[in-house]
């Protein structure tokens, strides 16, 4: 999505609240309204980034050609090289200043602290999460993660939402066992959802699945977090959430596909798909052919 139709991930800075980056991003999508942003950048030439605060919880992935960086936060200063991987983790309203000796640039990963506490809290047993700062921490599965997250925020199909938030999800789990004043301790479940549970949400999905269907929403109708929800339903699935929603959706869809009086494109819309390129790509991935090949083939 523009840039412009999204709010800017932005830092307290000089009494007022202005952009983290000076130049606009490259991609820019709001996960969730503005308490989750996640923003591409690239700046052509040095930079100099004076004392600020961070209005939300702030992941760095650096991505441009390794550069000397230099970073001031809670008394300590690093000045070392970044490389591409290479992560920041800025925790909100920590005083901070950095600099780049040439062009840099990577992806901004913003979440308020509400979204935190939600991915967070129910594991915390009602206490709160403290981040501490990291500079140039070198983590894999974070910047799996991150990269995922660009590719859905690209990714304008109709399981969008639902993969952005299970992903985000997993990278406040990330960030708390990595960064973590207090150590979080998940305690594994096994065993899957219990029968009337996955009953729920089975309906629950096949009601609505016309529709984007939220993480959060499966995980209400459970009853659970979202971490428990994605690990149990995959246990008692075999698949995540989005997959079994995407395989759903182009179920219905081959159902409608045998009524010769039913367009592509008004199949496509009806099971939540709002772009025909997107549905003909995830029909084909999930039956190996295409919906009009498909049509072709039963008609």
């Amino acid at each position: 999505m523009s840039s412009s139709q999204q709010s800017r991930i932005a830092v307290y800075e000089n009494g007022r609240n202005v952009p983290a980056a000076p130049h606009p991003p490259v991609l820019s999508s709001g996960f969730f309204g503005g308490d989750v942003i996640l923003e591409k950048h690239f700046t052509p030439h040095s930079g100099h980034y004076g004392d600020r605060e961070q209005t939300t919880h702030t992941v760095f992935l650096y991505e441009g050609e390794s550069v000397r960086a230099a970073w001031r936060v809670g008394g300590q200063r690093f000045n070392a090289w970044v490389r591409p991987g290479h992560l920041w983790i800025v925790p909100r309203s920590i005083p901070h200043t950095s600099s780049f000796q040439g062009p840099h640039g990577g992806v901004l990963l913003s979440i308020g602290t509400s979204q935190l506490d939600c991915h967070i809290g129910p594991l915390m047993r009602g206490g709160r999460i403290e981040l501490a700062p990291v500079f140039n921490l070198e983590d894999g599965q974070m910047e799996h993660l991150l990269r995922a997250l660009v590719a859905v925020a690209q990714d304008d199909s109709g399981a969008a939402p639902l993969m952005g938030e299970l992903l985000v999800n997993a990278a406040c789990i990330r960030l708390a066992k990595r960064c973590a004043v207090s150590k979080l301790n998940i305690v594994p479940r096994r065993g899957g959802l219990p029968e009337a549970r996955l009953k729920r949400v089975l309906e629950y999905i096949d009601a609505n699945v016309g529709r984007n269907i939220t993480l959060s929403e499966l995980a209400g109708v459970a009853n659970m977090s979202l971490y428990y929800f994605a690990v149990l339903f995959r246990q008692s699935t075999g698949m995540s959430p989005h997959q079994y929603v995407l395989n759903q959706r182009v179920e219905r869809a081959k159902e409608m596909l045998r009524d010769p009086n039913r367009s592509v494109l008004d199949v496509s819309m009806s099971v939540g798909f709002e772009h025909q390129n997107n549905f003909a790509r995830a029909f084909r991935r999930v039956i190996g052919v295409s919906p009009t090949q498909f049509r072709r083939d039963r008609l």
